[in-house]
């Protein structure tokens, strides 16, 4: 079934049913709005590769942490209809707890979104998110590890 809606809409709508996901921790529903490729680089610069894996990762985030919320916001989209790519840019806030206090976490993301065959729904192929800020005791707001560049 082909999806009726303008595609920047389309994507709105997906974006949406993936925040509501993250909301009643439903990592099944998170699962079926990824490519089966699908990469992310957390805003920690963790990265993970796969739907299994990220579905995975999701259940036990829900299943340590009951608290844990994120919502993405888009600001911009834009479409490639010709090609069925969309690059997606937004803002992020997310709670969670940590040492048994909330942690506030919130930044910006770049995602990149394919039509998916024969049904016309978009999927989310690729995820990179930046933390710009994190409020929370030290074990919530860890940053990421250091890179050390091959270059001298």
């Amino acid at each position: 079934m082909t999806n009726t809606l303008p595609s920047a809409d389309s994507i709105r709508a997906a974006r949406e049913k993936f925040n509501q996901a993250i909301a009643d921790h439903d990592a099944d529903a998170i699962e079926k709005i990824l490519a089966p490729n699908y990469h992310l680089v957390t805003g920690r610069s963790a990265q993970f590769h796969g739907v299994e894996e990220e579905r995975v990762r999701w259940a036990e985030t829900f299943a340590k942490d009951a608290t844990v919320v994120y919502r993405r916001t888009p600001r911009e989209i834009q479409v490639n209809e010709q090609w069925g790519l969309a690059e997606e840019l937004g803002n992020w806030m997310g709670t969670y707890t940590a040492a048994g206090e909330l942690v506030r976490a919130s930044g910006v993301y770049a995602a990149k979104w394919q039509r998916a065959a024969p049904s016309g729904e978009w999927v989310v192929q690729a995820e990179v998110f930046t933390t710009l800020t994190c409020d929370g005791p030290p074990e919530g707001c860890v940053p990421p590890d250091p890179i050390f560049s091959a270059l001298k």
